[in-house]
């Protein structure tokens, strides 16, 4: 071997030991850019997670929060048809009470409604005979008694209304109906009605 072949030989084991050297680092430098890559891959997946979870937390506590304010709706909306089922059944109670007791309720309504004692009473058409005359009498009666003016008229006219009557007398017109009434008074005794009812 001459001089030139050993020189080429040197070279070709120097330059095989630095492409060793090269191919290592490189496989080292990928391993840590793997490494690297797979740590971040992971920490992005778990970032992701949580986000995600994050996510559905809220969406369910906004799911929850709706299904709760639909319930209290439903709630409400039941309590408020039972409400106005007892006002109702308050108004047929009152229309259907025994035809002497219903007189006398309306007697003390026409008593205490009148201002003047020299009204006009306008009733329903089903209670205008019997009744109508009844009630006029004896609130003229009771307006008498109390030391009155007492010149209450049975009207002609009948009034659409569900029982009680109108009272007239010159411009006013007082609605004395059991409607009425009932509208009258239920703002004030809606508290007690839902205390019997829902407590």
């Amino acid at each position: 071997m001459n001089g030139i072949e050993k020189i080429v030989e040197h070279i070709k084991a120097r330059s095989a030991e630095e492409c060793e050297e090269i191919a290592k680092s490189a496989d080292e430098e990928c391993a840590k850019i793997h490494e690297k890559c797979a740590r971040a891959e992971q920490d992005e997946y778990w970032k992701l997670v949580a986000s995600g979870k994050r996510e559905l937390d809220l969406r369910s506590e906004r799911l929850e929060g709706l299904a709760a304010l639909e319930a209290k709706k439903s709630i409400l909306a039941v309590q408020q048809e039972m409400m106005a089922a007892a006002f109702e059944l308050a108004a047929e109670k009152i229309l259907n009470l025994p035809e002497r007791e219903y007189v006398a309720f309306l007697v003390r309504l026409a008593y205490l409604s009148s201002l003047t004692g020299t009204e006009e009473v306008i009733f329903p058409p089903s209670d205008l005979t019997w009744i109508g005359a009844a009630v006029v009498n004896e609130a003229n009666a009771t307006l008498a008694a109390a030391g009155k003016t007492a010149r209450l008229t049975l009207s002609e006219k009948t009034a659409d209304i569900r029982g009680g009557f109108l009272m007239s007398g010159g411009d006013i017109e007082t609605d004395c109906s059991i409607g009425a009434l009932i509208a009258r008074y239920e703002y004030e005794l809606a508290p007690l009605v839902a205390a019997e009812l829902f407590n």
